[in-house]
C-alpha cells in the first residue's frame, strides 16, 4: 500500500508543475527579467523543472516507489509552491501601479519612491530565484541517481459516457435491490399496520448500498404517507442544519427556511413536533454514526398514533440496534451482492446493457469480482476504470495485479483504498488537484457544480485551452469525475447537465487521507491546530465552533495559505488585519457572525480570486472593493446586499457576480470578463442598463428580475433589455432567466432578433404570459436544451416547432388556451431527446400522445378532467406509447358536479390506473386534484 500512496503524491505534483511552468514562461517574456542575468537564470530554472516534470510523469506509471522517491517528491512539491508564491508576489509588486491623486512636487517624489521600490523587489526576487535554483538543481541531480522503471500509462481522456444517467438508475433500482426492498417494506407496512411509530434500521459497511436501498424503499412507499423526508446526517452532524433541512422537506406548511435561520435546536424540534403531530409521516435518517445523534433526532420525530414510519441507516450495528423500535429488533443487515448480481452490475457498467462480454476477458472478470467481494461501490469504481481500457486480456490482468492480494481478515476498506488508488492514478495529470480539492467539503454535502468549478479556476488548476473558456474546461473535468464514478451526480435535470455532486464516504476518506499526506489541505476536525512550523497551504473548517478562537489568533501566522473555507461556523469573524499575501480563495458561506464591519480587512488580500460571502449577515460591500483587481468570483447570494459600490466596475478580471436583486451603477459594462451575472434588479438599475449589458461580450449566463410597481419607464427598461439581448444572443449567451412580478413587463415574443444561436437554457417566470409563441424559437437553435415559459394561446404548429428542436431535453410549458378541437397531438419523430415534459393547460384537455418519445422518463400534466373526457374520450391518452416512462405526475381539475356524471376522484384514479397498467414498465403515478 505504501507505493500506492507515494504514486499519488508524484502524480498530483506533476499536475502542480503545469501552471508553474506557464508562469515562468510568462515571466521570461517580461522586460524586467533582464536585471543582472535574471532571464538566463529563469530559463535554466525552467528547463530543469521541465526535466523534473517529465520524471514525475514517469513515476506516475510505476507500480511501486521507494522511500527516496517519496522524500524527493515531497521536497519538490514544497519547492513548486514556494516558487509560484514568489512569482505571484513579485509580479504583483512590479506590475501594480496604484492610482495617485497627488500633484506637483509630491507626485514626483512618490514616482521616484515607486521606482526605488521596484528596484528593491527585483533584487529581492533575483536573490530568491537564485536560492530556489540551487535547491532545484540539487534535487534534480539526486533524482537522476534514481532508477526509473518505464511504465505504460494510458491516461486517455474519454468523453462523457452517454449511458451514465440510465446506468445510475440501474444501479439503484435493478441490480440486487428488489429482494431487500420487499423485505424492508414488509417490515414497515406489510402486516396489519401498527398505529405506533415504527423504526427499521439498515446496517452495513461503507459502500454496501445502504443509502441506495433506503432510497428505493422511500420512493416506493412515500405516496402512502401524508408527508415524507429523506435527510443525511454525518459523523459529526450539525443538528441545527439537519432539523432545518428536515423542516423544509416535510412541507411548505412547516415554515419557510428564512423563518427558521435563527431558531435554536430546541425551537426547531418543537416546530417539527407540532408539524408532525397529526401527520402519518415517513422519514429516512441516512448515515447515523452515534447513539447521541439519534437521541436528539428522534425527539423531533413525534411518536404519534398515525402509523408513521422511520428508516435509519448506519455502519455500526450497536447504533442500528439502538435506533430501531424496542422489542421488535427491526435491524436489516446488508448482504453482499450475489455472484450473479455482482456480475450483472459489473457488465452493465463496463459494456452497457446490449453488449456481451468478450470471451477472452471472462477469467479476469471472475478474479476481479472475487476481489470486490460483492461490495457495490468497489464493483462500480473498478468497472468504470476498466470501461476505458483496451479489451485485451493482458491489460485487464495488469489492473488485476495492481489490486494485489488482500488477506481475508483485512476489511473491505483496504480493498477500496487500493481500487480508488487505481482510479486516482488513472486520472489525467491536470485533474489530480481538482479531485483532491473535493476534500475541502464535508461529509454528506451536496457540492454545487458552479462553486466547485470556480474554486478550481481561482486556485489555478485549470489550464487554458484554445477555443474553450476556463469554465468550459473546468466543467469537462467535473463531468469526467462523474463519468469515472469518483463522485455521484445529484440534482440532475434529466439530461441538461449535473447541477452538483456528492462524494461517497469511502471516497472522501480516501481523498482526505491523501490530501493530508501531501499537505494539500489541512482540515480542522477535532484535532489540535497544526504546528506553527508546518506550512499550511489550504485550511477547511466546518461546524467547529470550538476552533473559532484558535483560527482568529493563528490566521495572521499563515503567510503561505492559498485557500480558506470557514463555512457555517456561526461565531467566527474576520480579524481586523489579515497578513495573507498569497490567499486566492476565501469562502465564508453561512458564517452569520460576519457583518459589514468585518469586511474592511478583505481589501488587503490583493491576490484574492474567489470571495464567497453567501448566507452571511452583510448588507453592503466595502467601498474599496475595486482594489481586489484579481477577483474572479464574487458571491453575495442569500445576503441583503443589493446596491453594489461604484468601484466594482474596476474589477476587469471578474468573471462571476452572483447575488439577489443586484443594483449596478452606470459603467458596469467595464467588467469585460463577466461570464455570469445575476440576479440583476431591472427596475432599480440605470434606465439604460441594457447599454452596459451589450458591452459584456463574454456573458454566458444572465439572470434579470423586474420587481416593482408598474411605472411609465417600464417599457423603456424592457426595450433596453431586449436591445442588449439581441447583441448578446449573437455572442456567448448560453442561459437566460427572466423573472417578472409586474404585469407590464415580459420578454417580447418577436423582438429577439437575430435568434440566440448558442442559447442552451431559457426560463421565463412571471405573471405575464407570452401573447403568442416566440418566433425566435426555431429548429436552427441546435443547442437549446431547456425551455420554461408561459403562453396565452398555443397552436398545433407551435407544438411541431418545439418537437423539432434537436437538443431539447426539458420542456416546461403552461398554455392558457389551445385549439378549440383540443387536438394537441404529439406525432411520430417529435421530441426525440426529451427526458422531462411538463404541460399545464388547466382549462383544457392537455395532450394526446400519438407516438413514442423514446427518452421521456418524467411526465407532468395539468388538465381538466371534463374536457379531456369530452375531447379524447378518456384521460391521459396514449401514454402506452411512451416506452421509457418511469414517473407520471398528474394534476386534475374541473370535475363535473352534475348529477349522473361518471367522473369522480375515485373513478378518475381507477381510469388512470387502468391506462398506466397498459404501459409495459408500469411507471410510478402521483395524482393530485385541484
Amino acid at each position: 500500500m505504501g507505493g500506492v500512496g507515494e504514486n499519488i503524491i508524484v502524480s498530483s505534483l506533476a499536475g502542480l508543475m503545469s501552471p508553474l511552468l506557464g508562469k515562468l514562461g510568462n515571466l521570461i517574456e517580461k522586460e524586467y527579467a533582464e536585471l543582472k542575468g535574471v532571464r538566463k537564470k529563469l530559463e535554466r530554472l525552467r528547463k530543469e523543472l521541465m526535466g523534473i516534470n517529465l520524471a514525475l510523469e514517469k513515476y506516475t506509471s510505476m507500480e511501486n516507489s521507494d522511500m527516496q522517491v517519496k522524500a524527493w517528491t515531497i521536497e519538490m512539491r514544497e519547492l513548486a509552491y514556494d516558487m509560484e508564491d514568489s512569482i505571484d508576489l513579485f509580479s504583483y509588486h512590479i506590475d501594480h501601479e496604484p492610482a495617485s491623486t497627488t500633484v506637483g512636487v509630491k507626485r514626483i517624489i512618490l514616482k521616484i519612491l515607486r521606482k526605488v521600490k521596484k528596484i528593491h523587489h527585483r533584487h529581492k526576487f533575483a536573490k530568491q530565484m537564485h536560492q530556489l535554483q540551487v535547491l532545484v538543481n540539487e534535487a534534480y541531480k539526486r533524482q537522476k541517481r534514481y532508477k526509473l522503471e518505464e511504465g505504460a500509462s494510458s491516461n486517455s481522456f474519454m468523453e462523457i459516457d452517454p449511458r451514465l444517467p440510465a446506468l445510475y438508475v440501474e444501479v439503484e433500482k435493478l441490480v440486487g435491490i428488489e429482494g431487500p426492498s420487499k423485505e424492508i417494506i414488509e417490515r414497515l407496512i406489510g402486516e396489519e399496520p401498527r398505529r405506533q411509530r415504527r423504526v427499521v434500521s439498515i446496517v452495513g459497511a461503507g459502500g454496501s448500498g445502504k443509502t441506495t436501498l433506503a432510497k428505493q424503499v422511500y420512493e416506493k412507499i412515500k405516496g402512502q404517507f401524508s408527508c415524507a423526508a429523506f435527510v443525511s446526517v454525518s459523523q459529526k452532524p450539525n443538528i441545527n442544519n439537519l432539523m432545518r433541512e428536515l423542516l423544509s422537506r416535510i412541507g411548505s406548511g412547516c415554515g419557510a427556511s428564512g423563518e427558521t435561520e435563527l431558531y435554536s435546536d430546541q425551537q426547531l424540534i418543537d416546530k417539527l413536533r407540532a408539524c408532525l403531530e397529526k401527520e402519518r409521516y415517513l422519514v429516512v435518517i441516512d448515515d447515523i454514526w452515534q447513539k447521541s445523534a439519534w437521541e436528539t433526532i428522534q425527539c423531533a420525530l413525534l411518536k404519534n398514533n398515525h402509523a408513521s414510519r422511520v428508516i435509519t441507516t448506519t455502519r455500526i450495528k450497536s447504533v442500528a440496534q439502538f435506533c430501531c423500535t424496542p422489542d421488535e429488533h427491526n435491524v436489516y443487515q446488508m448482504k453482499p451482492l450475489s455472484k450473479s448480481d455482482s456480475e450483472n452490475l459489473f457488465l452493465k457498467r463496463t459494456f452497457g446493457a446490449e453488449e456481451k462480454c468478450p470471451s477472452q476477458l471472462e477469467g479476469a472478470i471472475n478474479k476481479i469480482l472475487y476481489k470486490c467481494d460483492g461490495l457495490p461501490l468497489a464493483i462500480i469504481t473498478l468497472a468504470s476504470l476498466l470501461a476505458e481500457k483496451p479489451r485485451i486480456k493482458e491489460e485487464w490482468e495488469k489492473v488485476l495485479n495492481y489490486i494485489g492480494s488482500v488477506p481475508k481478515e483485512d476489511s473491505e476498506l483496504e480493498v477500496m483504498d487500493q481500487i480508488l488508488s487505481l482510479s486516482y492514478n488513472d486520472l489525467p495529470h491536470h485533474m489530480k488537484n481538482c479531485f483532491l480539492y473535493l476534500s475541502t467539503f464535508p461529509e454528506d454535502h451536496d457540492i454545487g457544480k458552479d462553486i466547485l468549478v470556480w474554486k478550481w479556476i481561482a486556485e489555478g488548476f485549470i489550464v487554458a485551452k484554445k477555443g474553450f473558456t476556463l469554465e468550459e474546461i473546468a466543467e469537462s473535468y467535473f463531468h469526467e469525475l462523474i463519468n469515472r464514478s469518483l463522485v455521484q451526480p445529484v440534482n440532475m435535470v434529466h439530461g441538461v447537465g449535473e447541477q452538483g455532486c456528492r462524494v461517497h464516504d469511502i471516497v472522501l476518506n480516501f481523498i482526505v487521507s491523501r490530501s493530508a499526506e501531501e499537505n494539500f489541505l489541512t482540515v480542522l476536525d477535532g484535532q489540535e491546530l497544526p504546528s506553527s512550523k508546518a506550512r499550511i497551504r489550504r485550511l477547511s473548517v466546518w461546524n467547529k465552533q470550538q476552533f473559532s478562537g484558535l483560527i482568529s489568533q493563528g490566521i495572521m501566522k499563515l503567510p503561505h495559505i492559498r485557500a480558506i473555507s470557514i463555512c457555517y461556523v456561526d461565531s467566527w469573524t474576520l480579524p481586523h488585519y489579515l497578513d495573507l499575501p498569497v490567499l486566492r480563495v476565501l469562502d465564508l458561506e453561512g458564517c452569520r457572525a460576519v457583518k459589514n464591519v468585518h469586511l474592511d480587512s478583505i481589501i488587503s488580500l490583493f491576490h484574492l480570486r474567489y470571495l464567497g460571502l453567501s448566507r452571511t449577515s452583510i448588507d453592503s460591500l466595502p467601498v474599496q472593493i475595486g482594489k481586489l483587481e484579481y477577483l474572479q468570483t464574487l458571491d453575495v447570494s442569500s445576503t441583503l446586499v443589493r446596491r453594489l459600490p461604484e468601484s466594482i466596475i474596476q474589477l476587469k478580471r471578474l468573471m462571476r457576480l452572483v447575488g439577489n436583486e443586484l443594483i449596478l451603477s452606470d459603467g458596469f459594462g467595464n467588467m469585460e470578463s463577466l461570464q455570469e451575472l445575476g440576479i440583476v434588479d431591472g427596475c432599480n438599475c440605470s434606465i439604460n442598463f441594457g447599454k452596459d449589458l451589450e458591452l459584456l461580450t463574454k456573458l454566458r449566463v444572465l439572470r434579470v428580475m423586474f420587481k416593482c410597481e408598474e411605472t411609465s419607464d417600464l417599457d423603456i427598461r424592457k426595450k433596453s433589455l431586449m436591445l442588449s439581448l439581441c447583441k448578446l444572443g449573437g455572442n456567448s449567451l448560453r442561459s437566460l432567466y427572466i423573472k417578472s412580478l409586474v404585469t407590464g413587463v415580459d420578454c417580447s415574443a418577436d423582438s429577439w432578433c437575430p435568434p440566440p444561436i448558442l442559447l442552451q437554457k431559457f426560463e421565463y417566470n412571471g405573471v405575464r404570459y407570452f401573447s403568442s409563441f416566440p418566433k425566435w424559437i426555431k429548429p436552427s437553435l441546435v443547442d437549446l436544451a431547456y425551455l420554461d415559459f408561459r403562453i396565452e394561446r398555443m397552436e398545433g404548429e407551435d407544438l411541431l416547432v418545439l418537437g423539432s428542436l434537436p437538443a431539447l431535453t426539458v420542456l416546461c410549458l403552461t398554455a392558457k388556451r389551445i385549439p378549440e378541437d383540443g387536438l394537441m397531438i404529439i406525432s411520430h419523430g417529435a421530441f426525440q431527446c426529451l427526458t422531462r415534459l411538463e404541460f399545464c393547460n388547466t382549462d383544457g384537455p392537455g395532450l394526446m400522445f400519438g407516438a413514442d418519445m423514446p427518452r421521456l422518463e418524467w411526465l407532468k400534466l395539468e388538465f381538466s378532467a371534463d374536457k379531456a373526457q369530452a375531447t379524447y374520450g378518456s384521460l391521459v391518452v396514449g401514454i402506452q406509447h411512451l416506452s421509457s416512462l418511469k414517473r407520471i405526475d398528474l394534476t386534475v381539475g374541473k370535475i363535473s358536479s352534475e348529477v349522473g356524471s361518471d367522473l369522480t376522484q375515485e373513478t378518475i384514479k381507477s381510469v388512470i390506473s387502468d391506462q398506466v397498467q397498459m404501459h409495459p414498465h408500469n411507471p410510478k403515478v402521483n395524482v393530485t386534484f385541484l
